[in-house]
């Protein structure tokens, strides 16, 4: 069985993400793990579609892309086809909370973490271009993820 990674921190960097969001009217509940995505999103006691949220320590466009699970990927594509509503993930880096649909294109490698030790780590990744994020809050027309 695989260790899990999600550590205090993390929820804590999720729940400050997510206590942004709901100033904007969006709730959140957080999902078992086996939905691999963090959040179901809430508009007005329905749920409106998904989020997973990363924190990254570095400016939004310190690199060309966003590399992340394909297994992620796919979970947040099935979740969004099922459901009919969107999957969102947000990425908070330190200039600013940002945003991309799941359902955007990307391109495929085979990455990830080295820093573990754990070899299941490396698998197929998805790289999402830094141009198809939008910044949360820049405007009011992104300041909402789609519903």
């Amino acid at each position: 069985m695989r260790p899990y990674y999600e550590s205090p921190r993390d929820l804590t960097n999720e729940n400050s993400v997510s206590s942004v969001l709901k100033e904007k009217g969006l709730d959140f509940v957080k999902m078992p793990v086996s939905y691999r995505l963090d959040f179901a999103m809430m508009r007005n006691g329905k749920v409106c579609g998904f989020a997973e949220v990363k924190t990254r320590n570095n400016r939004h466009d310190k690199y060309p892309t966003l590399m992340i699970s394909l297994g992620k990927v796919m979970a947040a594509r099935q979740l969004s086809e099922v459901t009919g509503t969107p999957s969102i993930l947000f990425v908070k880096f330190l200039d600013g909370l940002y945003w991309c649909d799941f359902a955007s294109p990307f391109t495929l490698e085979i990455g990830g973490r080295k820093d573990r030790q754990d070899s299941a780590d490396i698998e197929p990744v998805a790289h999402f271009a830094i141009s198809a994020f939008r910044r949360f809050g820049k405007s009011p027309a992104e300041s909402r993820p789609p519903e």
